[in-house]
């Protein structure tokens, strides 16, 4: 299951513009939304040089960067970002809280050791590599910049032994969803595979997949936004980019308190 969302956010704009799909997709999935807003350390370091200086994007006018003025610029974007999570909250029974810390953003996300059903979200560029997601004690989940609900979940079965948890989870989420659920597996391992899912009364979800790559995955739903699930150490994911994929939950080995009631 996935019962809270991490997001840790910096004061950029674009960061601001996908707040709205973080908390439509945790909405839609029955998550609470966990966002923890990053006061950058380097950038309030930088401030108190007496060299330092800003450009106005708007005017051109340089300045010097004065400490309390970005702390001051820093709550108000705290602030903002309240007010927004307040509204979303509002309209689509959204659960939420929202924190301030000082760090790194990359720092942070690695010494966060998750809760049982706690995944921590990455928003990436489509030319970004998948390897560039910060690497966590959990699962995590990795929107599009370009990001758009999801209308199907594609999960990959590509080892029995292995991947069970993201069956469950890919089962869990089209069920929340309400989404049609499709199960790739590579051709020549289907009929070791097919059984599997027949215990868990998913055998009509299998897609076997001839050419076992991640475009060949993706060119199964070019036509929907996808919702990809596949564990974090899949070959598929090895030199992966974001090109093509809109949303993608990679599924870290889990404890059986992670799976709850989806484990048959």
């Amino acid at each position: 299951m996935i019962r809270h969302i991490v997001w840790y956010l910096d004061l950029s704009q674009a960061e601001l513009e996908m707040l709205e799909r973080v908390a439509e997709f945790a909405a839609r999935h029955g998550a609470r939304l966990r966002a923890v807003f990053i006061e950058d350390e380097s950038l309030l370091r930088s401030a108190e040089l007496p060299c330092t200086r800003e450009v106005s994007l708007t005017t051109g006018r340089v300045r010097s960067l004065e400490p309390e003025r970005l702390r001051l610029q820093l709550r108000r974007r705290h602030e903002h970002i309240r007010q927004r999570l307040e509204q979303l909250g509002r309209h689509s029974a959204l659960e939420w809280s929202l924190d301030m810390v000082s760090g790194r953003r990359d720092r942070l996300q690695a010494a966060s050791l998750p809760e049982p059903g706690e995944v921590q979200v990455a928003v990436l560029d489509p030319g970004d590599e998948l390897a560039e997601v910060p690497a966590s004690g959990g699962s995590r989940l990795v929107l599009s910049r370009r990001f758009r609900p999801a209308e199907l979940v594609l999960a990959v079965f590509e080892d029995a032994g292995r991947d069970l948890p993201v069956v469950l989870r890919a089962r869990w989420l089209a069920r929340q969803g309400r989404l049609p659920l499709w199960l790739a597996v590579p051709a020549e391992q289907a009929a070791g595979l097919e059984p599997v899912l027949a215990s868990l009364g998913l055998a009509d979800a299998m897609l076997p997949l001839g050419g076992w790559t991640l475009a060949a995955l993706l060119a199964v739903a070019t036509d929907r936004a996808s919702l990809l699930v596949l564990h974090q150490d899949s070959t598929l994911l090895a030199g992966a980019r974001m090109r093509g994929i809109n949303a993608a939950l990679l599924v870290a080995p889990e404890r059986e308190d992670d799976i709850g009631p989806e484990r048959p």
